[in-house]
């Protein structure tokens, strides 16, 4: 007789009804209206701790979740979400996620794992090495591929940082690192992603990170050069920024290329271009990553801006050979040519993430998913010019992408107040915005490069727009505005 617990011939259709009341669930959640329902209580997160002893009907499990979890999870896909790009609201994508889980195909080998799936996670990195503008070669091996798949852009820099230790002092993987102070990594101060600084203490080179000052979110080319020189020969890599994850500006990568190369020619470079890989779809914008494929390595994140659900990021590297630098084998499950569990880094057993990307490819196609992110990037620079039409607000960043930082300041013609009262009332609006749930805003410290309202030296945390909901209209940016009148006027009548 078989389980109840267990997917079987006899319980069929009681999953496919379970599967139409979740899809349900589902639907209606990332259709809803606002941000957040409800804030959790120090009640309901001790419940949640306390253990079920005896079974459960699903029909109960589902009315709990429905009542009792979903009123409290975070919505992505609300058009009022509008701090993150993460909207995961792909058709096709979602359909992908869903399917992915039934198939339970692993990606740590080939033959036996996921014999179909390996080419198909093959075709889906050699698709975004187009996109970024690497070229492709015959896949024999996983030598040829040129890419792998990760669970996030954090494991896609950490991979990165290992290629770059590799390249710096070779055969490290065997001897370890003895002098942790020769594997310095370069960053932009301010806004260089955590994961860079993690990923050196992972890996055993130590907290060595140089931050060069910036202009305009940035480097500082003149303050890169002397960093370089005062470094040489300890320098193990460059990252530069297709969109840093606050103000999502784009670097010169051409530039910063010249002048890493003329001064060592063995320096890694490596693009965290994990929004900014995006604009590689897009014909009208996609100039503005141009170089990028000058660069060792890329770290993009799908789920980032095709709108497909947690997780998936992809690490590609020019000279695809140069994973074998990282390889691991095992008499065990990897030892076929296309075993991706060689060249896979802290994951070992990996799901077929890919498949969801692989449907919103297929779905859209490269010219839709462009008009896609013109979409996106068009709301930001509506909200950027409503805003410079306002005397209240002021814009920090130049919109590169669809980032748009920017600060309540009373009257930018004439700012009275210090930075520390701008930035109490920003960090006000903000907490009864998060009270309120209806919308979301980022907010975060930053150097005001732009010198907007003070100098560069001093932080100031604006409230950040970034969306990758291809839903949000010009309606939902006025919207927005007309609420932070509202947060506004409240806190003044406090």
């Amino acid at each position: 007789m078989s389980s109840d617990f267990i997917l079987s011939k006899e319980n069929e259709k009681e999953l496919k009804e379970y599967l139409k009341q979740i899809i349900d669930l589902g639907i209606k959640f990332k259709l809803q209206e606002n941000f957040k329902e409800k804030a959790i209580s120090d009640e309901l997160k001790q419940e949640l701790f306390e253990m079920p002893i005896n079974s459960n009907k699903m029909s109960d499990i589902i009315k709990l979740v429905e009542k009792e979890i979903i009123p409290y999870c975070s919505n992505f896909g609300s058009t009022k979400f509008m701090g993150f790009p993460d909207a995961g609201n792909s058709i096709a994508a979602i359909s992908g996620a869903v399917l992915s889980d039934f198939l339970q195909q692993n990606l740590i080998n080939s033959s036996f794992c996921a014999p179909i799936a390996t080419y198909i996670e093959i075709a889906v990195i050699q698709w975004i090495r187009e996109v970024v503008g690497y070229k492709n070669i015959k896949v024999n091996n996983v030598g040829d591929i040129g890419g792998i798949i990760t669970y996030g852009g954090t494991g896609s820099n950490t991979i990165a940082m290992l290629l770059a230790r590799e390249n710096h002092r070779k055969n490290t993987m065997h001897t370890g690192v003895t002098n942790p102070e020769d594997y310095k990594v370069i960053v932009p101060k301010g806004i260089g992603h955590y994961s860079i600084k993690s990923s050196l203490m992972w890996i055993g080179c130590g907290d060595n990170v140089i931050e060069v000052l910036t202009q305009n979110y940035k480097y500082d080319l003149n303050e890169l050069k002397k960093a370089l020189q005062e470094n040489k020969g300890k320098v193990m890599c460059v990252v530069a920024y297709a969109g840093d994850s606050r103000s999502m500006t784009i670097d010169n990568f051409n530039e910063i290329y010249k002048i890493v190369k003329k001064i060592d020619k063995n320096i890694w470079l490596h693009a965290d271009a994990c929004h900014g890989f995006s604009l590689g779809f897009s014909e009208k914008l996609k100039s503005k990553i141009s170089r990028i494929e000058l660069f060792d390595s890329i770290s993009t994140d799908p789920h980032k801006v095709l709108a497909v659900p947690y997780t998936i990021s992809t690490l590609l590297v020019k000279e695809p050979k140069n994973l074998i630098n990282i390889a691991t084998t095992s008499d065990l499950i990897m030892q076929e040519n296309l075993a991706f569990g060689q060249i896979t880094p802290f994951i070992g057993s990996k799901s077929w993430m890919s498949l969801k990307v692989w449907f919103a490819f297929q779905d859209m196609g490269k010219e839709e998913i462009g008009k896609m992110i013109d979409r996106r990037c068009a709301m930001a620079k509506y909200l950027k010019e409503k805003l410079e039409q306002r005397k209240e607000y002021v814009v920090l960043n130049n919109v590169d992408i669809n980032s748009v930082m920017f600060m309540y300041v009373k009257d930018k013609n004439n700012i009275q107040m210090q930075v520390s009262p701008i930035n109490e009332i920003n960090k006000k609006i903000k907490k009864k915005m998060d009270a309120d749930g209806k919308y979301f805003l980022h907010q975060f410290s930053i150097n005001d490069d732009n010198k907007k309202i003070t100098n560069k030296d001093t932080k100031v945390y604006p409230l950040r727009y970034m969306s990758g909901n291809d839903n949000i209209t010009k309606d939902d940016i006025d919207n927005l505005l007309i609420y932070l009148d509202k947060i506004i006027a409240d806190i003044g009548d406090e």
